[in-house]
């Protein structure tokens, strides 16, 4: 019997094994006692605070972790042995009582914080009545704290308080020049906050402030962030860096650190703009301005000042048109997480309330149960993702508010915003934002609305019959850019290019404005909710009052650019006018009246014409792309050198012909009533595949042009788009010239095949054939090579003759020029009409202001709420603000005298432009002799020459020529510098 084998023997542990078991013996079995639960836990030895720093020679001179050592001897394993005995093992430290979780239930945490977040918000409303009354009264003796008196402690009636209720505290005065901590001394008769007002500062908190901000330096701060987009930490930071060395070190409690400002800042600063606000909000009660007013005063004066005199004069497509843009935008979403729901959510004055979005929701269910009708398939909402709402929860995920919808003029001023809260771009928005303004502005005044989905939008207002009080107002159109997801039946409706009423409107002004806003897209995420809303809207404030200064400047740059556009058009129409038309008899040449018609004709085409018919010839250009692929694919197969190639690589190639065959078979058994014979034949097979070709090219030109586009807006309004940004514009249309060229050499051979199969076919002879990058990124979107080879059943001039096509867009361009030339006209006269107004305003409230209090009716101004303040000194605080805002429009009006004598002589009515210059001038001389009194003549420096000296318009990098920076697309744009257009005198 064979004796069993012995069990293998345990290899002998090794001296790294060895010492750590030696080492950690202790913690091993206060672990293994814990874990069984068999005898209380031992406290484990609590490590030194901190390790020694310092290393002992055997420790310098040897390692005993060295690997190699477990294959030495067992001699060299003992001496190593006594080594390890200095050597020494890290310990985890063991958590102590604060690291356990608290006890406490997390519902009464959160009910706590949110009774805290209450209680400040009822503390600060409680404050802001008195507090607007006293910054009112220190704002208007120290004239916006800009005078000599603006940092003296402001008077206030002797205090009555007893010592005993007086009391001193040290608060952190921080101003633009020194920051201090300074006793304070307060009482019960004025509240905290208004005694630190009083000395020219604003409190962090409504109680018991211990950090208050200057005002010159939360003025400071207001422009800044208006300009540089600047946040609060860093603000702080470099405010607390510059003030130490010439001041002093505000240290922390119990530290030798400095305080961290930017908390008590913010709430400071959200305080101020509230300030602001009220201040705005009590001007317009004592004006007795309307709604239309206000949003003349405050978004844009050209679109909602007062109807001017003449407006019968001009034409139905254009009399008394309001155009305004529709766009949602998902980039300004807010985390759930980062702020909690406890406090009410104040919603500033451009932002409609949350109500009146439900309440439109409402409405729509109501009317389409009351006209239930069949659902159509709409293939521009489907093209559009968010007017489907394909994006889902997954896409905001996390988020509360998940984006915004605005709505602007076509002067890119903002008139109103809805937050979108967790949703889509839903058809509520829109339709709420539109019922807003139409309800404001005059009754039956026309309004175009352009928008991404404008079709779709119509056509669903018209079914639904939404609105019914203003659907003879409304006039949809859908954006220039946006308009690639549109076929071109879609287009022929909805194209404000090729539709009268529209001018040069593109209806992208929200994306600018997004792009504006775009800084704000990070910091915003994590704010408060309610801080999300005030910021936005405060930024728009100041776009909109940047927008009203440079208004007139505005309407010349586009008035010169319609010039400029019609002189090119009218080059290029001359000389098709001046060729003989093959369509008529010999002799004859081409003739407006002649393009005319023919777009007349294309505009009846399509009405005879249906969707379904484009859905069909969409389902032969895939059958036809999947045939061209099956054809490839055969032809690699009968190539000689197949046989190399292994058998996988084989299979592969099969299988792939095996799956376009069956997409074909699917494709082709979708489609009924195959052409056949004459029509089923080679030319229109490449007539197809060339147009969803130009289809792909005309999606690249879109991109192209909108990442062109802030190039273009600081070309046509002036504002400088700085070397960086530049820089990022011109590598992303570097990095989209693969992907466009691609497109580019699939057209040109599919043209290059149709030129060679059917020579003598008017479109096989193109002039822009072969199509180049360069030219090609050169293009506009309303060029004549996206107007012409488009597939109809038609033997027209319009679509057959290259020359017909591109003498109907030169028609259409100059009726569009035309319309923006009496655009311009009546929104020059709307913007005079309300500066004028609104002055003739300012000066009759402020005389009624400077009677007696007797003499003034009652409610007059008692009405405005200003606490604590008596009537007689009510009404001398409405003087001298309105006194400030006379002055301030006075310098406003200033700013756009030269611009609006220059337009008002070449684009206006010569009947009206004498009236408007009278008026105008009149109300010059008036603000003239309300600033002769004691005012000395202006002292004036030479800007030119410092310029000249010290070569400004290069050193600082941000106005460089194009041709200048190697490798650019646009070498033959300059962004900074404003196209010279010779003034020649040619008006309407």
């Amino acid at each position: 019997m064979r004796k069993p084998k012995p069990a293998s023997r345990k290899p002998p542990d090794t001296l790294i094994q060895r010492l750590r078991r030696a080492q950690n013996a202790t913690l091993n079995r206060v672990a293994f006692a814990r874990l069984r639960s068999t005898q209380p836990v031992p406290e484990a030895p609590q490590p030194e605070p901190y390790p020694s720093d310092s290393v002992d020679d055997v420790e310098m001179s040897n390692n005993p972790y060295n690997p190699d050592l477990a294959n030495q001897s067992d001699v060299e394993a003992s001496s190593d042995e006594e080594q390890g005995d200095q050597v020494r093992w890290v310990n985890l430290a063991q958590p102590t009582d604060d690291d356990q979780p608290q006890r406490i239930d997390p519902a009464i945490e959160s009910h706590q914080e949110q009774y805290r977040l209450l209680m400040k918000e009822y503390n600060w409303t409680r404050l802001m009545r008195s507090l607007h009354t006293w910054y009112m009264i220190t704002k208007l003796n120290t004239n916006n704290w800009s005078g000599p008196n603006a940092y003296e402690e402001f008077p206030s009636p002797k205090c009555k308080c007893p010592p005993s209720k007086k009391k001193f505290r040290y608060v952190d005065l921080v101003d633009i020049y020194v920051q201090r901590r300074t006793q304070v001394e307060f009482c019960k008769c004025l509240d905290d906050a208004v005694r630190l007002l009083k000395r020219g500062y604003l409190p962090g908190s409504p109680v018991k402030p211990q950090t208050a901000f200057s005002l010159p330096l939360l003025i400071f701060h207001h422009h800044m962030w208006n300009h540089s987009h600047i946040g609060m930490q860093p603000f702080t930071l470099a405010l607390t860096e510059f003030l130490e060395p010439r001041s002093e070190r505000l240290f922390v409690e119990k530290g030798n650190h400095a305080r961290d400002m930017r908390k008590p800042f913010s709430a400071t600063v959200d305080l101020f703009r509230q300030l602001q606000e009220k201040t705005d909000h009590l001007v317009d009660l004592a004006l007795q301005l309307t709604e239309q007013q206000i949003l003349a005063g405050q978004s844009c004066p050209a679109c909602f000042g007062p109807e001017p005199a003449n407006s019968s004069d001009y034409p139905p497509a254009t009399r008394n048109r309001l155009c305004i843009c529709l766009d949602g935008n998902f980039q300004h979403r807010h985390h759930s997480k980062a702020s909690r729901n406890y406090e009410t959510l104040q919603y500033p004055r451009i932002f409609l309330k949350e109500d009146a979005v439900e309440l439109m929701t409402a409405e729509i269910r109501h009317f389409e149960l009351a006209n239930k009708t069949t659902s159509q398939a709409d293939r521009c909402a489907d093209a559009h993702k968010a007017a489907d709402d394909k994006r889902n929860e997954s896409t905001w995920k996390g988020c509360d508010d998940t984006g915004l919808m605005g709505c602007c003029c076509r002067h890119d001023s903002a008139i109103y915003l809805t937050n979108i809260y967790k949703a889509g771009e839903q058809r509520s928005m829109p339709l709420a934002l539109l019922k807003k303004l139409l309800g404001v502005i005059e009754e039956d005044r026309p309004v175009g609305v352009l928008y991404d989905i404008g079709c779709s939008l119509d056509k669903y207002i018209k079914l639904k019959g939404l609105l019914p009080n203003h659907a003879k107002q409304l006039t949809f159109g859908t954006s220039i850019f946006h308009s690639y997801v549109h076929n071109w039946m879609c287009q022929l409706d909805y194209n404000p290019r090729f539709n009268t009423g529209w001018g040069m409107s593109d209806g992208e002004g929200l994306e600018r404005m997004w792009s504006y806003l775009s800084p704000l897209v990070s910091p915003l995420r994590y704010a408060t909710r309610n801080h999300r809303l005030a910021a936005i809207a405060h930024r728009l404030k100041y776009h909109n009052q940047r927008g009203i200064r440079q208004m007139p400047h505005w309407l010349l740059k586009k008035f010169r650019l319609a010039l400029r556009r019609r002189q090119e058009t009218r080059e290029q129409l001359d000389q098709l006018l001046s060729k003989q038309n093959p369509f008529k008899n010999p002799g004859r040449n081409y003739t407006i009246s002649y393009f005319q018609k023919q777009w007349k004709h294309q505009q009846t085409f399509r009405a005879d014409h249906t969707d379904g018919e484009q859905d069909r010839r969409d389902k032969l250009i895939k059958i036809y792309e999947h045939e061209g692929t099956l054809t490839t694919l055969r032809e690699r197969l009968l190539d000689p050198e197949l046989h190399l190639l292994p058998e996988k690589d084989i299979k592969k190639i099969i299988k792939s012909i095996e799956k376009v065959a069956a997409k074909l078979k699917a494709d082709a058994e979708g489609v009924e009533n195959l052409p056949s014979g004459d029509e089923n034949t080679d030319k229109q097979r490449l007539k197809l595949l060339i147009w969803n070709s130009k289809q792909g090219l005309y999606i690249q030109a879109v991109q192209l042009r909108a990442e062109r586009q802030p190039l273009l807006d600081a070309k046509k309004i002036g504002t400088r788009v700085g070397t960086e940004l530049k820089e990022k514009i011109l590598k992303a249309i570097r990095n989209r010239r693969p992907a466009v060229k691609k497109l580019i050499d699939k057209f040109n051979k599919l043209y290059s095949e149709f030129s060679r199969k059917f020579p003598t076919q008017p479109d096989a002879n193109s002039p822009l054939y072969p199509i180049e990058y360069e030219e090609f990124s050169k293009w506009p979107l309303d060029h004549e090579f996206w107007n012409d080879g488009l597939y109809f059943h038609s033997k027209d001039p319009w679509a057959i003759e290259p020359d017909v096509r591109t003498g109907i867009n030169c028609v259409l361009i100059l009726s569009r020029v035309q319309e923006e030339f009496q655009l311009i006209a009546q929104e020059l006269a709307r913007a005079v009409g309300w500066a004028t107004e609104y002055y003739d305003g300012v000066n009759s409230q402020y005389k009624n202001s400077t009677n007696r209090p007797d003499d003034v009716e009652l409610n007059r101004f008692d009405n405005i709420d200003i606490h604590g303040v008596d009537r007689r000194g009510k009404l001398k605080m409405i003087r001298k603000e309105l006194r400030q805002r006379r002055e301030a429009h006075t310098a406003l009006l200033e700013e756009w005298h030269p611009h609006v004598m220059w337009l008002a002589k070449n684009c206006q009515p010569t009947a009206y432009c004498a009236v408007m210059l009278t008026n105008w001038q009149k109300m010059k001389a008036e603000m003239e002799f309300e600033k002769a009194g004691g005012m000395a003549d202006r002292a004036e420096v030479n800007g030119a020459l410092e310029e000249v000296v010290l070569d400004v318009a290069l050193n600082d990098g941000e106005d460089v020529e194009d041709d200048q920076i190697s490798g650019s697309d646009d070498d033959d744009m300059d962004v900074n510098v404003p196209p010279g257009i010779t003034n020649d005198g040619v008006g309407i």
